[in-house]
């Protein structure tokens, strides 16, 4: 095997590459490419390996190292979409790029997969027993799941996608943001910490049956822990742990009103010591920002968000795990 090949048969690496521009491109549907514990390593520029309207494709054991793109998958208007499913493959410095695509990213341990950056759009993705690294980008990435995995040194963007699954996987330094446009998503038995800003970040959706859904995570030594411009409507915020986030727990901040609170009630979470180490954040209105939970509008709101069944332990000002600013 070569540098340029066109893959059109299953194939087995049998020495290590060293490629300038793109190292191979997958020639036909089906198609099993086994590194074999093998690197291909790249000059910075072109694609480890390129699959455009390619169902079937797998890739197994081993190393993609310093391209442009490790991966690039694209589909042609009218054929297949192209489909890859990775196992045990570490892409280092070289990131993903789909549009569209169907990724399924797996390791029978997490030091065995790693994933250095993704853009996808217009695909689905599954992400299951992996390191993730650097910029994470989905957008319109219905269906898709991120679980099991280590997450750091980065960040998630998560846009326009509905009934993403992302569950079991610690978020260290690398922040989760979910736009106003991502419907029925569930954040679920995550550990979100280090963050410098908000270890996850969540907009509103527009309808009750839309809601995302946030419950049973922790959320630890950000500086906050969950924040919201937009009163929390139709977000469910739920027996959840916020414990050491330097400037707030929960931080939900609405300086253009009015008042569009949904019916969930932020309930049954815990407030454990946040508030201790505030950052001088202020809200819309001028007030410092610190404690539990500190929630503040321009409109007169009574209350703007629901609370029920809280805890605050030790956070400055608590109130049923809850500082208030002045509306």
């Amino acid at each position: 095997m070569a540098c340029g090949d066109v893959l059109t048969a299953d194939t087995t690496l049998t020495a290590d590459l060293t490629c300038t521009g793109t190292a191979l491109t997958i020639g036909a549907d089906d198609v099993d490419l086994d590194l074999n514990g093998h690197t291909i390593t790249g000059s910075g520029t072109g694609n480890g390996l390129t699959a455009i309207s390619r169902p079937g494709f797998t890739l197994r054991n081993g190393t993609i190292s310093g391209f442009r793109y490790g991966i690039y998958l694209s589909s042609v208007s009218g054929m297949p979409r192209t489909d890859v499913t990775a196992t045990d493959v570490r892409l280092l410095a070289a990131p993903i790029d789909a549009w569209p695509g169907t990724i399924t990213f797996t390791g029978t341990r997490q030091d065995a997969c790693l994933m250095s950056g993704l853009r996808l759009v217009d695909g689905l993705i599954t992400i299951d027993r992996c390191t993730v690294t650097k910029q994470t980008v989905m957008v319109r990435s219905s269906g898709s799941a991120i679980r099991n995995s280590a997450l750091t040194g980065g960040s998630l963007t998560v846009s326009a996608t509905d009934q993403g699954t992302f569950t079991r996987n610690v978020f260290d330094a690398f922040p989760m943001g979910l736009s106003n446009d991502s419907r029925r998503n569930l954040v679920r038995a995550n550990v979100f910490k280090n963050s410098a800003t908000a270890g996850l970040g969540a907009a509103e959706t527009f309808l009750p049956q839309d809601a995302n859904t946030i419950e049973e995570n922790a959320f630890t030594g950000n500086d906050i822990g969950l924040r919201s411009d937009s009163m929390l409507r139709h977000i469910i915020v739920r027996r959840n742990v916020f414990n050491g986030n330097n400037t707030v727990g929960i931080f939900v901040d609405n300086p253009w009103g009015p008042n569009r609170a949904g019916p969930d009630p932020v309930s049954d979470n815990v407030f454990v010591g946040n508030g201790h180490h505030p950052s001088g954040l202020v809200d819309g209105q001028g007030h410092p920002v610190q404690g539990g939970i500190h929630l503040s509008s321009r409109a007169a709101l009574t209350p703007p968000v629901t609370l029920r069944n809280n805890v605050g332990i030790g956070n400055p000002g608590d109130h049923d795990g809850c500082a208030f600013p002045s509306a």
